[in-house]
């Protein structure tokens, strides 16, 4: 064998990439090995990147792997979704912000077993449109991905919490002690909804969405709820965001905290580890974001009802926790009245944006290669896509799993007193 020697998919990365992947390989002294390329995932997995396994073979008999992000070449999606800008996002927080928020850890002498984890990145090039991201492979270090049609547990979700309170202190310990560092973070990190959805075309894709919804919800008590909540998402987003970057307890938020961008290390099916990945929506927000998301994305009404107060308790906890290795008091930045007010004030956004969230996150891997193709092929824009992959269109059992979510995050909500 002379040079690297390519199988797989090869071809699924420009002339480019495969430049940049050689000088990643060799940079990392291998010069002269097979390399296997293969597809990560189904359809559903990831709808903004194409996403790859590098498999390097030494000579030895032992093998070095990496995840490769690539981004789509369709120029209608890199339209769509603005792509440039969301690896732009994802490459910044990978050679920049989490490096930074480590070393401050790291500085002030914090306990190894607390430190912010993430993968490691080999590799970052965002030349449009050939941008490539090279990551460390966590399913090599036994991380693996939990089912997204599942609400995640208690533990999983404690695990998620602790690591967003982590991620969140961090950024309040660097405006504290670099406020200069975190406002030039922030300004490299410009907030893509506040793009991305007000254009004419979203907002009439929304207001499909709701109507859509609506029909398939029982009884004015869920539909007043839903009503008015998701075609009115990027006016509320505008109300209560505004200002929000200059908050002294504003933080960087991962932005995408869900199921399919989390990875756990399990123990005898408990989970013990996690580790965050796709932070191609991260910027700078109110850490209740992380939250809300995460845990009404993630969870089902019954396991919310059981648990959901000592989760904003835990979160806070460990809040205080990581801001006490800097000599930071959280009541003094981030009190619990403060974060159970925000909590409430994000609340009909957060109702808005998972309900719009679960029009993607219940589809069958089938449907969602559908609606992916879609987005691919249609000339006219995501809102004719979308328009042809409505809920109501999909089969019995799908519908179904969707009315639950959504009778669920209004059971939850109107029981926090979050919606009248």
């Amino acid at each position: 064998m002379s040079g690297l020697c390519f199988e797989g998919e090869i071809d699924s990365f420009s002339i480019r990439q495969q430049e940049f992947l050689r000088k990643v390989l060799q940079n990392r002294g291998y010069t002269d090995n097979k390399v296997i390329i293969e597809t990560v995932g189904k359809a559903g997995d990831n709808f903004i990147a194409n996403v790859k396994r590098i498999i390097v073979e030494d000579k030895g008999g032992s093998t070095f792997k990496m995840i490769a992000k690539v981004a789509p070449t369709n120029e209608n999606v890199r339209v769509q979704v603005q792509t440039q800008l969301l690896f732009n996002h994802e490459g910044i927080m990978y050679t920049e912000v989490l490096p930074k928020l480590l070393d401050l850890q790291k500085s002030a002498g914090v306990p190894a077993e607390d430190w912010l984890k993430f993968a490691e990145c080999y590799g970052v090039m965002l030349d449009a449109p050939d941008e490539i991201i090279f990551l460390e492979d966590l399913q090599d270090l036994n991380f693996v991905m939990l089912s997204r049609f599942k609400s995640l547990s208690n533990e999983c979700i404690k695990i998620n919490l602790r690591n967003f309170a982590i991620l969140h202190s961090l950024s309040m310990v660097l405006k504290n002690q670099q406020p200069d560092v975190f406002e030039d973070f922030n300004s490299k990190l410009p907030d893509h909804f506040a793009v991305f959805g007000n254009t004419p075309e979203y907002k009439q894709y929304i207001l499909g969405i709701e109507k859509d919804t609506i029909e398939i919800l029982d009884g004015s008590k869920y539909k007043n709820a839903i009503r008015g909540t998701i075609s009115q998402v990027p006016e509320v987003f505008a109300k209560v965001s505004k200002n929000e970057t200059k908050l002294k307890y504003s933080v960087v938020i991962h932005g995408d905290g869900w199921t399919n961008n989390i990875m756990y290390k399990l123990r005898e099916e408990v989970s013990v580890q996690a580790i965050m990945i796709d932070y191609q929506l991260a910027k700078v927000s109110n850490p209740v974001c992380d939250i809300l998301y995460m845990i009404f994305n993630c969870t089902d009404y019954e396991t919310r009802r059981v648990h959901y107060h000592d989760w904003i308790a835990y979160y806070h906890l460990q809040l205080e926790k990581s801001l006490a290795h800097f000599g930071l008091k959280v009541e003094y930045i981030f009190s619990r009245d403060q974060l159970d007010a925000d909590l409430k004030r994000y609340s009909k956004l957060f109702l808005g944006i998972t309900t719009l969230m679960s029009t993607i996150l219940i589809r069958k891997s089938e449907d969602a290669a559908k609606l992916k193709d879609a987005m691919q092929t249609e000339l006219d824009g995501m809102e004719e896509a979308m328009a042809k992959m409505h809920i109501s269109k999909l089969d019995r059992e799908s519908i179904l799993i969707f009315k639950t979510r959504i009778e669920g995050f209004v059971n939850t909500y109107r029981e926090l007193g979050y919606i009248a």
